[in-house]
C-alpha cells in the first residue's frame, strides 16, 4: 500500500505520507482505516502529503467522492479541519475533488502546494521538522 500514516497523540494529529501508486481501493481502505482506529478521536486534525504519489492512472474522481463521503458521521472529522499537499496540476484537481466532499464533515478542508503553509494552516508549525523528518523518510 502506498498509504502511510503517523499518529502524533499529544496533537491530536495525524500526518499521513501517500507515494508511488494509488489506486481508488486503497484510498477506500484508508478512510475505513482512519474511521476504526480513530473512532474515539474527536476533531482529528489531518494531513495529507501526496507530493510524492506518481501513479494515479487507477484513481478516479467518482473513486475518491465515494472515499471522502465515507467520512461523513464520523466523530474524527467533526470540527475538525484537513489539509492535502501535492505537487502538480492533475493531484491538484483530484485533491480538490475529495476536499470539497471532506469540508461537508469537518470544519474546513483545503488543498496546498506547500507543505510548510498547509501545516501552518492547521496549527501544528510546533511539529513542522517532525513532519519534514517524517515525509522525507518517506520519499522514495
Amino acid at each position: 500500500m502506498a498509504i502511510e500514516r503517523i499518529f502524533f497523540r499529544e496533537d491530536n494529529f495525524v500526518f499521513t505520507v501517500i507515494y508511488g501508486r494509488l489506486t481508488n481501493a486503497e484510498i477506500g481502505e484508508h478512510v475505513i482505516q482512519m474511521n476504526r482506529e480513530y473512532a474515539a478521536c474527536s476533531a482529528l486534525v489531518e494531513l495529507a502529503d501526496c507530493r510524492y504519489l506518481h501513479d494515479i492512472s487507477a484513481l478516479s474522481s467518482d473513486g475518491l467522492m465515494i472515499s471522502a463521503g465515507m467520512e461523513k458521521g464520523q466523530l474524527r472529522t467533526a470540527g475538525s479541519k484537513g489539509a492535502i499537499v501535492v505537487a502538480n496540476d492533475v493531484v491538484f484537481g483530484l485533491a480538490r475533488v475529495y476536499a470539497a466532499i471532506a469540508a461537508q464533515s469537518r470544519i474546513d478542508s483545503r488543498v496546498y502546494r506547500d507543505l510548510d503553509e498547509a501545516v501552518d494552516w492547521l496549527g501544528m508549525g510546533h511539529l513542522k521538522q517532525a513532519i519534514h523528518t517524517e515525509a522525507e523518510a518517506r520519499n522514495v
